[in-house]
């Protein structure tokens, strides 16, 4: 696949709510994306065409009910998803206004309470980033209330987060982004008594002063969990460690360089593990360094075909304008808009050959054996590098099957005639449809790793297999 990103992450610009019809957006939205979608279609032989024609019908009347934009959004997202889980999203660009309600939660009042209390529990004071927060048990709940934040959007006393214990005993959160909308999150994890994960290491919330330390095996995880950069650590004489948080076509050069600054110890040791848990995805050009360490063959990499349709082709001429591409890629995407621009309406590879085949002239004789930890947030990009690293007799996936979001990929976003909507849908399909598909699925891992081996203890596990091996 050509060096592209696959944008995970939404950055809408933001504007004043004008007037506006729900039925407008949707018929805009509709519309669009059943023009562009590199996925439609697919979606639409899946699920079938009668479901698709009973969804339409449910959502315009939920759609005629919705209150305001920022409701009729919501009502919109739910139709979104009937096509996908990844590559796929809508964005509201109304700036909200901050009506979160400042509580009289006094630190020094709950300080006192924590200290006469025995034992450690959930209530506690916790840091996450940008917050410090006081987590109080207040009927079944326990509320998080910011005690202190360098986010100028919240103030002292306004509710962070909620955790909701459910009848089988475990807990789910509602947590107020930055800008005070609400993410659910399904999963609450206890790493121990003083570290809590949501979402599956989306974030890690970390006891303030607590009674009893944790163990350097549960700090060596959080530290590796809530590192936003690459890193490699030395575990052992015969181990070491790459930390790869994202894939992300801004981190390219941090990868490259922590690559480079630990060549030599990654090549003059036995074993290496590769932790990619909780990396969304990118940009394939990212982890282009990291191929020839652990390279034995050569990697086969399934294309891709892009939809060609004038909205999807401007994508190109962005591309032949933007600074942080070479001239290369530029030069790629000038020839691949006037390819597109002449089959207006079809799929198009962009390649020579469906099929493209990696091949280096060496091959590293350490380390010998590679360990790539994965679970259940890696998606997109990650996905990609996964099938290319599997390819190699030296590596062996360890962890939970992955998010499955990389067959309908390369994203691209357009703003509703409003304004106050974009949509981000996607641009190409895999050529590895239908024979291997990775939508809804996921890549499945050598070694599962069952919930009997905590998260905290994946990185040990996986270094005393490599070195017993």
């Amino acid at each position: 696949m050509k060096k592209l990103a696959f944008l995970l992450s939404f950055f809408p610009l933001i504007s004043t709510a004008s007037d506006y019809s729900c039925e407008q957006e949707f018929n805009w939205l509709k519309k669009t994306f059943e023009n562009n979608d590199a996925g439609f279609q697919y979606a639409l032989s899946q699920k079938g065409e009668k479901n698709y024609l009973e969804h339409n019908k449910a959502s315009l009347k939920a759609i005629k009910n919705a209150d305001d934009i920022s409701d009729c959004h919501q009502r919109l997202q739910q139709w979104l998803l009937f096509f996908r889980e990844g590559h796929i999203g809508l964005s509201l660009n109304v700036e909200k206004e901050n009506n979160a309600s400042v509580h009289n939660f006094n630190k020094t009042e709950f300080q006192q309470y924590l200290n006469n209390k025995s034992k450690e529990d959930i209530e506690g004071i916790w840091r996450l980033p940008s917050y410090t927060v006081g987590l109080k048990k207040e009927g079944s709940n326990y509320n998080g209330y910011v005690i202190e934040s360098t986010n100028s959007k919240w103030q002292p006393g306004q509710l962070k987060l909620i955790l909701n214990e459910e009848n089988d005993g475990t807990y789910k959160a509602t947590y107020y982004m930055a800008d005070h909308s609400i993410r659910h999150v399904d999963s609450v994890d206890f790493i121990d008594q003083n570290h809590l994960s949501l979402g599956n290491n989306w974030l890690t919330l970390s006891r303030q002063n607590p009674k009893e330390e944790s163990k350097a095996e549960v700090l060596q995880y959080v530290q590796l969990m809530e590192s936003k950069t690459p890193l490699v650590k030395q575990l052992s004489k015969e181990t070491a460690l790459l930390r790869i948080p994202s894939f992300s076509y801004t981190d390219k050069k941090h990868i490259d360089t922590v690559i480079r600054d630990n060549l030599e110890t990654i090549l003059s040791t036995e074993n290496l593990i590769i932790d990619i848990r909780g990396n969304g995805g990118g940009s394939d050009i990212s982890y282009e360094e990291i191929l020839p360490i652990i390279y034995t063959n050569p990697i086969h990499n399934v294309g891709v075909e892009f939809l060609s349709t004038p909205l999807n082709n401007s994508r190109m001429l962005k591309f032949i304008d933007d600074e942080n591409f070479s001239d290369d890629d530029k030069k790629w995407a000038k020839k691949g808009y006037k390819t597109l621009q002449q089959r207006l309406g079809q799929f198009v590879n962009l390649d020579a050959q469906s099929v493209s085949v990696k091949k280096l002239e060496n091959v590293n004789p350490l380390p010998k054996k590679v360990g790539i930890l994965m679970d259940e947030s890696n998606g997109s990009t990650a996905e990609q590098f996964l099938l290319a690293a599997k390819q190699s007799y030296k590596v062996k996936l360890l962890g939970a099957p992955t998010r499955g979001v990389l067959d309908i990929s390369n994203m691209h976003q357009v703003d509703s005639p409003s304004k106050n909507l974009t949509l981000h849908y996607s641009l190409s399909k895999s050529l590895r449809i239908p024979e291997m598909t990775i939508d809804g699925k996921g890549i499945q891992p050598d070694f599962y790793l069952d919930s009997s081996i905590p998260a905290y203890q994946w990185v040990s596990y996986t270094r005393g297999m490599l070195e017993e091996m």
